[in-house]
This record gives structure tokens, sequence and C-alpha cells, in this order.
């Protein structure tokens, strides 16, 4: 039994190879901007007393119209201007303009998160509170280490040290001053160590560590890019208006409340429970539970437990998925459980027994990573061996942790996944970034995940244009001015399709159809055990799932 009391450290620390960000076309109508001075002296930015003035006369931290997360986004993005004075997100680059720095219609080469290129112009000065005429400030945060947890994570090889992570950060910093149109500024980019647990975390010391961070750093921008379930620390930066990004799978209602400031790359919750609530209703429901691994369950009709954690922002999207399932006949076993590993191993040994004793056949982990470690295992002693229908989500589907699973269990698993089909180390964006910044051989092994975020992040601050703020930010990204290729044609299974739109604050927005095999050989580290993807990895997003059951090997 593990005595840390809360799963998000082990995810928080492990950083592990989620996506490769595109940032594509947003799906439809733009959310108008909030309205922010020019000036960081000036009412409503921070150090004064007002808050940001947002469309209809709220203020920072309101909600805003929310259109986005519910239904599927659309392939073309709008075109318009940025708010408070910034660049133009309309693509037109005017004759004479310097655009020296472009390659082509892209910013730089061989990179699919390139944003398209703008022309090099000055800048006004400082605009924002971490913006300055010559420098944007920006901070990745990190909690303290829990000694078990990091025994665990470097058990597994997924342990990512400090100084490693402070290394990527440097090497970050060159590559985004010397490949993106900064006009004039560049990035400042730090490491934050807090003496914050996240095991488990306590609200108090986030909220105080948020409020030293901001008053020792002056940031633009924090990133956290974590799965902690104790939000806390982002709202607790949005009340002091200071963009940031992480939460990963969060109810999507938070990102909108608290506009123009936090955002995710992840999928957000609800989002993440329709994708995966279609599939289920459009192959699944209605069915025998034929890929389960005994005679008994595969003759029964499917009936799914839904494990999830019971915290305020994981909640409320486990419940939509369990309405959707319902409202296509099928029957739903409600399994919350406490995120405290203490008592975990005697919460599994009865939320198992639960499920079983309701006569579930398929189950469904809207979880962290760690739950079904401790579940299966529990399945397992109890001799229930039901079907295991991924959700896509806590980077359950990623190939190291799957392995911590019991493998009698795991064997029957498979469903939508979020993340990519992926390369070698070597091959991958944060490698290929490393060494674009003149460092020698790859990027710690887990790097993948902060560079998709400090892309997306770069890319938002080239395109908010010169007039840099949370207004300007946040039009560029949900503008669908942060472009790239056209995956949504492609479908390129390396490259996850983003579209942060209208009421939509998080970034993945597709995911692939896959099956674990414990024979596959994982392209990550080489070792057997790995997901395999269907259909060549074809990214679907909500609408394009095609109706009947996948075609998995015999056995699954």
């Amino acid at each position: 039994m593990v005595p840390a009391k809360r799963y998000a450290p082990f995810v928080a620390v492990i950083a592990a190879q989620l996506v490769l960000v595109a940032v594509a076309p947003s799906k439809g109508r733009v959310e108008q901007a909030p309205t922010f001075a020019s000036s960081t002296q000036a009412d409503g930015l921070p150090g004064s007393s007002g808050a940001p003035v947002l469309p209809g006369g709220g203020s920072g931290g309101t909600t805003g119209t929310s259109g986005g997360p519910g239904a599927a986004p659309g392939t073309s993005g709008s075109t318009g201007t940025t708010g408070g004075g910034g660049g133009t997100t309309t693509g037109r680059v005017a004759a004479g303009a310097d655009t020296s720095r472009c390659h082509g219609a892209k910013q730089f080469l061989d990179f699919p998160q390139a944003p398209r290129c703008v022309p090099h112009t000055g800048n006004p000065g400082a605009t924002y509170a971490g913006v300055s005429a010559t420098t944007i400030n920006l901070v990745y945060f990190r909690e303290k280490d829990n000694p078990v947890v990091k025994g665990l994570l470097q058990s597994i090889g997924l342990y990512s040290d400090p100084k490693d992570q402070q290394a990527f950060i440097s090497a970050m910093e060159d590559f985004i001053n010397s490949h993106y149109e900064l006009y004039g500024r560049k990035v400042k980019m730090s490491f934050w160590q807090s003496p914050c647990e996240s095991a488990p975390p306590v609200d108090s010391c986030m909220r105080d560590d948020a409020k030293a961070l901001v008053g020792s750093r002056h940031p633009f921008a924090v990133l956290y890019d974590n799965n902690t379930n104790a939000p806390a620390f982002f709202d607790q930066l949005s009340k002091l208006h200071v963009i940031n990004w992480g939460g990963w799978h969060f109810q999507d209602s938070f990102s909108t409340s608290h506009r123009p400031y936090h955002y995710d790359v992840t999928m957000g919750g609800d989002y993440q429970a329709q994708l995966a609530g279609e599939y289920f209703c459009k192959k699944l429901a209605g069915k025998k539970a034929r890929f389960a691994g005994t005679a008994d369950l595969q003759a029964k009709t499917r009936k799914v437990a839904v494990f999830y954690p019971q915290t305020q922002v994981n909640t409320e999207p486990a419940q939509h998925l369990e309405q959707l399932l319902k409202g296509c006949g099928t029957q739903v076993v409600d399994v919350p459980y406490s995120p405290d590993t203490a008592t975990a191993s005697s919460q599994a040994t009865s939320q198992v027994a639960q499920a079983r004793g309701a006569g579930a056949t398929t189950v469904m982990y809207f979880a962290d990573p760690i739950a079904p470690a401790f579940g299966t295992k529990a399945m397992t002693s109890q001799n229930w061996f039901p079907e295991h229908l991924l959700v896509g989500s806590g980077l359950i589907d990623y190939d190291i942790l799957a392995r911590l699973y019991d493998a009698q269990q795991w064997k029957h698993a498979f469903g939508p996944s979020d993340t990519v089909v992926y390369r070698p180390l070597g091959q991958q964006e944060a490698s290929i970034t490393w060494r674009a910044a003149g460092r020698k051989g790859n990027a710690y092994n887990s790097a993948e995940l902060q560079w998709g975020y400090w892309a997306t992040i770069a890319a938002g601050i080239q395109m908010a244009g010169p007039t840099l703020n949370p207004g300007t930010f946040e039009q560029a990204l949900l503008s669908g001015s942060v472009d790239t290729l056209p995956f949504a044609q492609s479908r390129d299974p390396h490259v996850s399709w983003t579209h942060f739109g209208s009421g939509d604050y998080t970034g993945v927005s597709d995911a692939k159809e896959a099956y674990w095999d414990a024979n596959a050989i994982s392209p990550i580290d080489g070792k057997a055990g790995a997901y395999v993807a269907l259909n060549g990895g074809r990214r679907y997003r909500i609408g394009d799932w095609t109706r009947g059951e996948p075609s998995l090997p015999a056995g699954i």
C-alpha cells in the first residue's frame, strides 16, 4: 500500500509524452475578446484595484458564453483582428512587410506546431504585467516531490528530475526566442519549485504559493502540466489575473468561468465524456459484452461501471458520461472513489465488489492512471474479468503506465485513446526542438508534454500581436489564428488535432481507436507492452465515430 495520499503527483511529474500538439483552425464563432488597457498601470490590470472588463460588463473570472465543447468543432476558422490593438489574424501579410524570419507561409519549418508567418513589427512597450518592451515572463511550476511517488516513478523510468526539466526549459527559451515572432521581445522562462505537496494538495498552501510566485516572478503566464484534482492553484492565479495552463480534463465550465486566464492542452472533461459516450453508443450499446474475459460476462448485454475520482472538477464530467450512456439505453453503475492512496487498496476491493455485484460487464475508468493499478488487481483477486473500455483520458492509454495494470485484466482493454501514435524519443518534437536549440542528444524521456504546452503558449503569444495581454491572447487562441497544417483532413496519427474555439479553452479534440497488446513493442522505450492503433491511427472527433463494434484480434 502506498502511503502517499493523492494520485495527482504521480502524473504531475511523469509529464509523459502525451501529444504532439498542432493548433488548427477553430470550430466556429469567436468569443469577443475582453477589453484590456494597453498599460500595466491602467485600471483592470494586476497591481490596480479593478478587474479586467469582459463583454457584457462582467469581470475577470465570470462565465463566458459556452457554445463549443458540447458540439463537434467545424473545420473552418474565423477571421478578424485581435483585441486591444494586437496583430491581425486574417492571415494576410501586407506588401513590403518584414517577413525575413519566415519560411514561406510558416514562421519556421519542420514543426507541425509552427504558426503561420506574421511580419516583424515593433511593440508599444509594456502592455501587461509580465510583459515589458523587452521581455515576456513565463514560469514552469513544479510541486514538492513525494518520496514514495518518486520511487514508483523511478521504478518504471518515468521520474522527471528537476534538473532535466530546468535544462529543457532553458532550451525552450532559446528555441522560442529564435523561432517565433515576439515583436522585439524575448521570453524569459524560469522554474519554480514549490514547497507544496500534491499528496494531498493543500489548498491554502497552493494559494499562498501562487501569490508568492506572482509577487516574485511577475509572470505573464504559468504552466503547471499535471492532472491535479485540486484546482485552487489555477483559481488563485486567475484571481490574480495571470494566465495559467494545466489541470487535465477539468469540467469545461472551469475554464469558461475563469476566462480569459485558464487553458489546457488536454481535452476538456465534458468534451471527453461526449467523445467517449458517442463511441460507446454507436459501437457497443445494446450488444453482448463479447470482449470480456469469461463466458458468463460475454453472454450478457453490456452494463457499464464508471469509476471516477469524487472531486469537484472530475465528478461533473463523469456524471455527464453516465447520462450519455443511459441515453442510449445502457444500465450504469456509479463508482466514485476518494483519490487517497492510503485507502486505495481497501477502496478498490469494495468498489469492485459493488460493480461485480451490480452485474456490470464493462468498466470505464474516467480517472487518473493509478486507480486501475489498484482496481485491476482487485478484479483478478475476485475472479471478475470484465471488458475495459478506455475513456481516452488521464494517460491510462500511455504504454508504460498501462504495464502497471493486472495483465489478465488489461488484455481486455480497448477504446478511444487521446494519445498519439508515438515515434521513438529522438524523433519526437521535444528532442527535435532540443537539438534545434543547440543541445546535443535527446530531450529527457518525458519532455514531450512540456514541449506541447510551450509550443501552444508561444504560438498564442505570437498571434496575439504586439499588444500582448490576456484579451489579445484569448482572441488569438479562440479565433483560430493560431493555426498550422490542415490536420482535419490528413488525420496524421502522430499529431493530435486541436481546436481552441468559441467557449473552448482546451486543445486536444480528437482520439484514435486502440487496444492493448502485452506483446507489442512500444516505440517509446522498445519494451513489450503497448497500445496498438486501429485504422492506421486515424483521429476521430465528435460525430466521426462509425457504427459497429471494433475489429479486435481474437482473445481481446
